[in-house]
């Protein structure tokens, strides 16, 4: 056997060496992170003097470890860059630390500030988000909780796309999953649910338009389908009856072209004076339509949204628009989960329901001048 000098091999100072290859620290550190080798649970032992059982205890806050350990442990986790394998501490049965988020997508502002909201939350208290977009398609929606259910996620967010997914959601609340449904609810799901205030919302844009002498106020938009749209439908319902106007809709399937629709009417001997959208996709898309015609808003034709977005106040004419608190929604339902998963097997915070305000946000496409807001009580 060929032996080498102790001092081009190992130095007595190990701790000038990274512990799982034969390479300096500052060399280490330099390297790609494709490069490095990965750091186990031993070399951060080896790192300590100690054994894996010592850091496995620190890792997991468990009791009976000292503070000058702990304190060791912490120092070595980071200067190795030690990363928990998560599979592995699930494999043993360990508590996972990643949550599942689907939404519908994530080029709708309103899906994204939600979803941002969630990963911030959940970072805070420990957890990774496994982060899915689903496209509002019903079969990938269903993949991809199929996908979560077979990587053992610890809970789901989901904001539901489809009926499809009820069974599946089903069967994770009888296995002790926690779920949470955000902004869109299926009834029959034994799971925490956060939303807004729809209805109210949408009746109190409407009676907006009403007070500005409007009587042809036509409601517009795409997913009917979905509960919290059909109560903003029911908020414009009301108002409308409470006045006693007639309701005028142009409801149509995601797909088919609005635009079209809207301007037909407009061309109508009694065209709508007002429109009602019940969606920031819904109004971007009126918007696009009444500017390649030419029509003057709020001249021609005055416009309240369901749904502010960050650029509204910077159109041609400012959009006047319910306010959903994206971020809120997401940030409170990360909350409930995080509630429930410390309570174990599912907990009974699980059967909690949060129902958020609204704003109404004035601007110049209603016909207002000045910009203010109008906050919903709860």
């Amino acid at each position: 056997m060929i032996s080498f000098p102790r001092s081009t091999y190992l130095p007595e100072d190990r701790s000038e060496f990274h512990p799982c290859c034969r390479v300096s620290e500052l060399a280490w550190r330099r390297m790609p992170n494709r490069a490095r080798p990965v750091v186990t649970i031993a070399d951060v032992a080896r790192a300590c003097g100690v054994g894996t059982m010592t850091v496995s205890r620190v890792i997991n806050g468990k009791k009976h470890v000292s503070a000058e350990m702990v304190r060791r442990v912490e120092e070595a986790i980071a200067r190795l860059n030690y990363q928990p394998n998560e599979a592995a501490r699930t494999l043993k049965g360990r508590t996972s630390r990643t949550i599942g988020l689907i939404v519908p997508s994530l080029s709708d502002p309103f899906f994204s500030q939600c979803a941002h909201a969630v990963q911030q939350v959940a970072a805070e208290q420990g957890y990774m988000t496994m982060l899915f977009a689903c496209e509002s398609n019903r079969n990938v929606e269903v993949e991809e909780l199929s996908q979560m259910r077979s990587r053992n996620i610890a809970g789901i967010l989901i904001v539901p796309s489809s009926e499809e997914s009820v069974e599946q959601l089903r069967e994770l609340r009888r296995s002790g999953m926690p779920v949470v449904m955000i902004d869109r609810t299926i009834a029959g799901i034994d799971a925490g649910e956060v939303m807004v205030e729809n209805l109210e919302g949408a009746f109190r844009a409407t009676s907006h338009l009403i007070d500005h002498g409007h009587r042809r106020i036509q409601c517009v938009g795409y997913d009917r389908e979905y509960n919290s749209i059909s109560q903003r439908i029911e908020g414009y319902r009301k108002a409308m009856q409470t006045a006693g106007l007639q309701p005028q809709y142009t409801l149509v399937k995601r797909g088919v072209p609005i635009g079209p629709k809207i301007l037909a009417l407009l061309r109508s001997p009694k065209p709508p004076t007002a429109l009602f959208t019940l969606n920031n996709v819904t109004s971007v898309t009126v918007l696009n339509a009444l500017k390649r015609e030419e029509i003057r808003i709020p001249q021609q034709v005055a416009l309240v949204g369901f749904d502010d977005f960050e650029l509204a106040s910077l159109l041609a004419v400012p959009l006047t628009a319910v306010r959903q608190p994206a971020a809120e929604l997401g940030r409170h339902a990360t909350r409930m989960l995080i509630d429930s998963l410390r309570v174990g097997n599912g907990g009974e915070r699980m059967l909690s329901r949060i129902v958020l305000p609204t704003e109404l946000i004035l601007r110049q496409s209603c016909g207002c001048e000045p910009i203010a807001r109008i906050t919903h009580a709860l």
